[in-house]
């Protein structure tokens, strides 16, 4: 008895230290491994299109180069409009400004007759804040640029992990095959089901963002509220973040409702958009364009979002459902994994399974008699 507690006790500890291990690896490395990562799914979401036109008698590397234009040339298309929009933003900054100010005394006068708090007290504790901002503004320059040569590290190296991975394909997937040290036959099974999972739910997603990117600038701009392409496109963007997305995305334009118009009908109004879109979305868009592609539960979502976002930030909260998507598919082809699958997945695939095994045991003796 005590020989299977301190097995099981070690057991738990090189588990512990391999995942310590391999987490801080992820975060140490996250300026090499993100945009692989990245890569990868962009990868397995244009191959399709590169195979269609290879089919046509197009040559391999022309078809590739001729799929990464076409997606550029759309990506710069979007930049361009969100650009546009951004740039009115940014002119009428100061009078957005002014009004924030004015919102703000009105807000502080309010505030005195609630609680009492004066307003001097008020303004020593607003000179105090921005006097801690003025000081941190130096680091804060230095972190938005570093940010800005990451980004364009980003964009100048994935296109190039995209074309390789698209055109070497076959020896990535002979390199798992050897790895997988066994007839092959799983393997492949593995190797469909992560891409067919993976391009079900990326181009699914990407549908989901324009839908919700049109219904979104509608709404605002129906209300009358000011830069509602910007805001509703950006707004649509957050949502791949899933249950916080819809959240951050709603902020700016509730701001820029508050501080714009002189009615809290408006942004009551903003609310009262994004809350009818989001029903839309979850009850409605997302279901039947992405549907069950993955099969993770709620649970295993929240806590790969926290892990995700701790780890690569953003883009690890963006990644995080599909990457326990490929873990769950893993997990459940390896005899000795299968448990661990079983934490992650729905419950609804799992009781399909055993009840076709169940018909098969059941008529195979009728059949024999």
């Amino acid at each position: 008895m005590s020989k299977h507690t301190s097995f099981n006790l070690d057991g738990i500890w090189k588990f512990l230290l391999t995942a310590i291990l391999f987490f801080y690896a992820l975060t140490e490395a996250s300026n090499i491994l993100i945009p692989i990562v990245f890569s990868i799914f962009l990868a397995i979401i244009l191959n399709p299109i590169v195979n269609k036109l290879v089919n046509w008698k197009v040559n391999k590397v022309l078809a590739i180069i001729l799929v990464m234009i076409a997606i550029m040339i759309i990506m710069t298309i979007g930049v361009y409009f969100v650009s546009v929009q951004s740039k009115n933003l940014i002119s009428d900054l100061p009078d957005l400004t002014n009004r924030f100010k004015a919102f703000l005394d009105n807000l502080a006068v309010y505030f005195t007759e609630l609680t009492g708090f004066s307003y001097k007290e008020q303004l020593e504790l607003v000179k105090q804040n921005t006097d801690k901002f003025i000081s941190s503004g130096s680091s804060f320059f230095t972190d938005a640029l570093s940010a800005t040569s990451s980004f364009l590290t980003f964009i100048s190296i994935v296109p190039i992990y995209v074309f390789f991975m698209i055109y070497y394909k076959s020896n990535f997937k002979k390199f798992l095959l050897l790895m997988a040290n066994s007839s092959g036959n799983d393997m492949n099974d593995v190797i469909k089901e992560i891409q067919g999972m993976v391009f079900s739910y990326m181009s699914g997603l990407l549908i989901v963002i324009s839908i919700i990117a049109t219904l979104n600038t509608l709404g605002l701009a129906i209300l009358g509220i000011d830069y509602a392409l910007f805001m509703g496109i950006l707004s649509a963007i957050l949502t791949v973040i899933p249950y916080i997305g819809i959240v951050l995305g709603a902020l700016l334009p509730i701001t820029v409702a508050l501080i714009t118009k002189d009615s809290l009908l408006y942004p009551l109004g903003v609310v009262a958009v994004f809350g009818f879109v989001q029903f839309l979305e979850g009850n409605f868009i997302t279901p039947n364009i992405i549907g069950s592609k993955v099969n993770v539960n709620p649970l295993a979502a929240i806590i790969g979002l926290l892990v995700g976002g701790a780890v690569w930030g953003i883009i690890g909260m963006i990644i995080a459902i599909p990457m326990l998507g490929i873990t769950q598919i893993i997990l459940k082809h390896i005899d000795g994994l299968k448990p661990y699958a079983l934490l992650l997945a729905t419950s609804h695939h799992d009781h399909k399974k055993p009840k076709k095994e169940k018909v098969v045991e059941e008529t195979e003796p009728k059949k024999e008699d």
